[in-house]
Protein backbone atom coordinates (compact mmCIF):
# COMPACT_ATOMS: atom_id res chain seq x y z
CA UNK A 1 0.00 0.00 0.00
CA UNK A 2 1.33 3.45 -0.92
CA UNK A 3 1.69 6.36 1.47
CA UNK A 4 -1.21 8.14 -0.24
CA UNK A 5 -3.40 5.03 0.08
CA UNK A 6 -2.52 4.87 3.79
CA UNK A 7 -3.49 8.52 4.21
CA UNK A 8 -6.80 7.89 2.42
CA UNK A 9 -7.51 4.85 4.61
CA UNK A 10 -6.73 6.79 7.78
CA UNK A 11 -8.97 9.65 6.63
CA UNK A 12 -11.89 7.30 5.97
CA UNK A 13 -11.26 5.36 9.18
CA UNK A 14 -11.51 8.54 11.26
CA UNK A 15 -15.10 9.05 10.06
CA UNK A 16 -16.02 5.43 10.64
CA UNK A 17 -14.46 5.50 14.12
CA UNK A 18 -16.26 8.75 14.96
CA UNK A 19 -19.62 7.27 13.94
CA UNK A 20 -19.07 4.05 15.85
CA UNK A 21 -17.92 5.91 18.97
CA UNK A 22 -20.99 8.12 18.77
CA UNK A 23 -23.28 5.08 18.61
CA UNK A 24 -21.49 3.41 21.55
CA UNK A 25 -21.45 6.63 23.55
CA UNK A 26 -25.13 7.28 22.92
CA UNK A 27 -25.88 3.84 24.38
CA UNK A 28 -23.92 4.70 27.54
CA UNK A 29 -26.56 7.17 28.73
CA UNK A 30 -30.08 7.31 27.33
CA UNK A 31 -30.62 10.85 28.66
CA UNK A 32 -27.59 12.51 27.07
CA UNK A 33 -26.06 12.03 23.63
CA UNK A 34 -22.30 12.02 23.14
CA UNK A 35 -22.50 15.44 21.47
CA UNK A 36 -24.48 16.80 24.42
CA UNK A 37 -21.95 15.20 26.79
CA UNK A 38 -19.13 16.99 24.94
CA UNK A 39 -20.96 20.31 25.22
CA UNK A 40 -21.42 19.73 28.96
CA UNK A 41 -17.77 18.66 29.37
CA UNK A 42 -16.59 21.87 27.69
CA UNK A 43 -18.79 23.94 29.96
CA UNK A 44 -17.63 22.01 33.03
CA UNK A 45 -13.95 22.53 32.15
CA UNK A 46 -14.50 26.28 31.65
CA UNK A 47 -15.98 26.84 35.11
CA UNK A 48 -16.23 29.21 36.86
CA UNK A 49 -16.60 31.10 33.56
CA UNK A 50 -20.09 30.78 32.07
CA UNK A 51 -19.72 30.37 28.32
CA UNK A 52 -21.89 31.98 25.67
CA UNK A 53 -23.53 30.01 22.88
CA UNK A 54 -21.04 31.58 20.46
CA UNK A 55 -18.07 30.50 22.59
CA UNK A 56 -19.38 26.93 22.86
CA UNK A 57 -19.98 26.82 19.09
CA UNK A 58 -16.40 27.95 18.51
CA UNK A 59 -14.91 25.24 20.73
CA UNK A 60 -17.12 22.53 19.20
CA UNK A 61 -16.61 23.86 15.65
CA UNK A 62 -20.36 23.76 15.01
CA UNK A 63 -22.95 26.39 14.20
CA UNK A 64 -24.75 28.60 16.70
CA UNK A 65 -27.98 26.84 15.65
CA UNK A 66 -26.55 23.38 16.45
CA UNK A 67 -25.49 24.54 19.91
CA UNK A 68 -28.90 26.11 20.55
CA UNK A 69 -30.63 22.88 19.51
CA UNK A 70 -28.53 20.88 21.99
CA UNK A 71 -28.94 23.53 24.69
CA UNK A 72 -32.73 23.58 24.32
CA UNK A 73 -32.84 19.80 24.66
CA UNK A 74 -30.57 19.89 27.71
CA UNK A 75 -32.62 22.74 29.19
CA UNK A 76 -35.81 20.67 28.89
CA UNK A 77 -34.06 17.84 30.76
CA UNK A 78 -32.95 20.24 33.48
CA UNK A 79 -29.21 19.92 32.75
CA UNK A 80 -28.51 23.52 31.73
CA UNK A 81 -29.92 26.97 32.32
CA UNK A 82 -30.05 29.68 29.66
CA UNK A 83 -29.56 33.27 30.78
CA UNK A 84 -29.06 36.63 29.08
CA UNK A 85 -25.68 38.33 29.46
CA UNK A 86 -25.79 41.34 31.78
CA UNK A 87 -23.74 43.61 29.50
CA UNK A 88 -25.15 42.55 26.11
CA UNK A 89 -28.72 41.27 25.91
CA UNK A 90 -28.03 39.57 22.55
CA UNK A 91 -25.65 37.10 24.21
CA UNK A 92 -27.04 33.91 25.73
CA UNK A 93 -24.99 32.33 28.50
CA UNK A 94 -25.34 28.66 29.37
CA UNK A 95 -24.70 27.28 32.84
CA UNK A 96 -24.82 23.78 34.29
CA UNK A 97 -27.49 22.94 36.85
CA UNK A 98 -27.18 20.96 40.07
CA UNK A 99 -29.21 18.21 38.38
CA UNK A 100 -26.55 18.00 35.66
CA UNK A 101 -23.73 17.79 38.23
CA UNK A 102 -25.57 15.02 40.10
CA UNK A 103 -26.37 13.08 36.94
CA UNK A 104 -22.78 13.06 35.73
CA UNK A 105 -21.42 12.20 39.16
CA UNK A 106 -23.70 9.16 39.05
CA UNK A 107 -22.33 7.96 35.72
CA UNK A 108 -18.65 8.55 36.40
CA UNK A 109 -17.92 4.86 37.06
CA UNK A 110 -19.58 3.85 33.77
CA UNK A 111 -17.56 6.47 31.88
CA UNK A 112 -14.29 5.27 33.40
CA UNK A 113 -15.16 1.63 32.62
CA UNK A 114 -16.04 2.61 29.04
CA UNK A 115 -12.68 4.37 28.57
CA UNK A 116 -10.82 1.47 30.19
CA UNK A 117 -12.50 -1.01 27.83
CA UNK A 118 -11.97 1.23 24.79
CA UNK A 119 -8.22 1.50 25.39
CA UNK A 120 -7.79 -1.93 26.99
CA UNK A 121 -4.84 -3.16 24.91
CA UNK A 122 -3.00 0.17 24.82
CA UNK A 123 0.17 0.60 26.85
CA UNK A 124 1.09 3.91 28.49
CA UNK A 125 3.60 4.48 25.68
CA UNK A 126 0.91 3.73 23.07
CA UNK A 127 -1.38 6.31 24.67
CA UNK A 128 1.35 8.98 24.83
CA UNK A 129 2.26 8.34 21.19
CA UNK A 130 -1.39 8.30 20.10
CA UNK A 131 -2.00 11.58 21.93
CA UNK A 132 0.99 13.16 20.17
CA UNK A 133 -0.30 11.99 16.79
CA UNK A 134 -3.80 13.32 17.50
CA UNK A 135 -2.30 16.65 18.60
CA UNK A 136 -0.34 16.85 15.33
CA UNK A 137 -3.45 16.02 13.30
CA UNK A 138 -5.45 18.73 15.12
CA UNK A 139 -2.62 21.22 14.47
CA UNK A 140 -2.73 20.36 10.76
CA UNK A 141 -6.52 20.75 10.73
CA UNK A 142 -6.19 24.23 12.29
CA UNK A 143 -3.67 25.19 9.60
CA UNK A 144 -5.99 23.92 6.84
CA UNK A 145 -8.93 25.82 8.34
CA UNK A 146 -6.89 29.04 8.37
CA UNK A 147 -5.89 28.52 4.72
CA UNK A 148 -9.48 27.82 3.64
CA UNK A 149 -11.03 30.81 5.44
Amino acid sequence: MTVDENKGNIFASLFIIANRLQVLGDRLDLEVTVKQWLLIAIMYKSQPQILSVKEIAGVLSVSHQNVMQMVRSLDKKGFVQISIDNSDRRIKRISLTARCQEHFAGREDRELAFLHDLFECFTDDDLRHFTALIDQLVSNIVKLEARMN
